[in-house]
């Protein structure tokens, strides 16, 4: 038998192909942090783990928005619980290690004096933060693009529709399970299985009106679909669904807009954040196609669990891609084994430091 093999199955269930994963690919690459509403007024912020990393997106009294890592620099405590909330300063909760909103130190309440300590030289961690339609963005490695470079093709793709901020927020919502990020990125970048797994999708897209197609390098998967009978009623007559290597996801139409985060939570593990604006429909068209969103991130990731049960049993070692319906499940699988190829040719010491 001829084709392209589909990655090992240990690479979908070994912690130490995951922490390879973290540091060759999610630090490299931008991630959806959440909606820019969240962290819109002076002294807001938001603090939540991504991708692994305790992070937390504050606005300077200065109106700049700026991303550090959740951590102080005395003994590490997080500076912020999860969720959000209004600071003045940041201040941690353990010992009272104080900053500014641009991260300075200011305070090291009762610390004493300690020969060659220099504050200047213990502000917090930065990560970077960037915008996009409404969406924050975060990168761990100071080496990756900047972020208008790293959408590509997006904001072109996008030109025709509205995005957040054309839209009204309707709400958020997080899914987890117990699949490897690669086994649902698999499944999101193929259209094969949408007849057997997505039953009222289906129904909603316009029989032979689906055009699946890759741009820059593969790395941006695209549907292209026109909509019937409840899919027109939600969504409009055209829609485009987009997938960017790693783990940024959406779902665009003439009446809503669906931002996905994609992300690992171990190597058997998964958590999907999805955030969702409407217009041009009523509260309860809007609830409804706010909960068929759920329902399908429910679906794609049931099945999703049940291969990696069988990658986890021990039988399955090798599958074939189609070379029909699998083309870019063939790219997305090499974009992974190039990544952790040049992750093994990096120094030992710069490897460290991503993670």
């Amino acid at each position: 038998m001829t084709g392209i093999a589909t990655l090992p199955p240990e690479w979908y269930t070994d912690d130490a192909v995951l922490r390879r994963e973290r540091a060759a690919i999610f630090a490299k690459n931008w991630t959806l942090f959440g909606p820019a509403h969240d962290v819109a007024a002076p002294g807001a912020w938001r603090a939540e783990t991504v991708n692994g990393w305790p992070l937390v997106v504050v606005r300077g009294a200065d109106g700049v928005l700026r991303g550090f890592h959740n951590v102080c620099r005395h003994r590490a405590a997080a500076l912020f619980p999860p969720g959000a909330g209004s600071c003045n300063t940041i201040r941690c909760p353990y010992h009272g290690w104080t900053y500014d909103h641009a991260g300075h130190l200011l305070k090291t309440p009762n610390f004493g004096e300690l020969p060659g300590f220099d504050p200047a030289k213990h502000g917090l961690f930065p990560v970077r933060v960037d915008l996009w339609r409404g969406l924050v963005f975060v990168a761990i490695d100071e080496a990756a693009p900047d972020l208008l470079s790293w959408l590509g093709s997006i904001p072109d793709l996008c030109r025709d529709f509205p995005t957040a901020p054309e839209m009204e927020y309707f709400d958020s919502f997080v899914v987890t399970g117990s699949a490897n990020w690669k086994a649902y990125c698999d499944n999101t970048v193929e259209g094969y299985h949408l007849p057997f797994v997505h039953r009222r999708l289906t129904q909603a897209v316009e029989p032979g009106d689906v055009n699946i197609y890759a741009l820059d390098d593969g790395k941006l998967v695209v549907f292209d679909v026109g909509y019937r009978n409840d899919g027109s009623s939600l969504r409009g007559a055209r829609g485009i669904w987009f997938y960017r290597f790693p783990g940024f996801q959406t779902v665009i139409g003439e009446r809503g807009f669906k931002a996905e985060r994609i992300e690992p939570s171990g190597p058997g593990g998964l958590k999907s954040t999805s955030w969702a604006w409407y217009r041009d429909l009523p509260q309860s068209d809007r609830a409804d196609a706010f909960a068929w969103a759920q329902a399908i991130v429910r679906e794609d990731l049931g099945i999703c669990e049940a291969v990696q049960a069988n990658f986890a049993a021990g039988v399955y070692r090798t599958g074939f891609l189609s070379p029909k319906q699998e083309t870019h499940v063939a790219r997305f699988q090499a974009l992974v084994r190039e990544a952790l190829e040049g992750e093994a040719e990096r120094p030992a010491e710069l490897r460290a430091a991503a993670r």
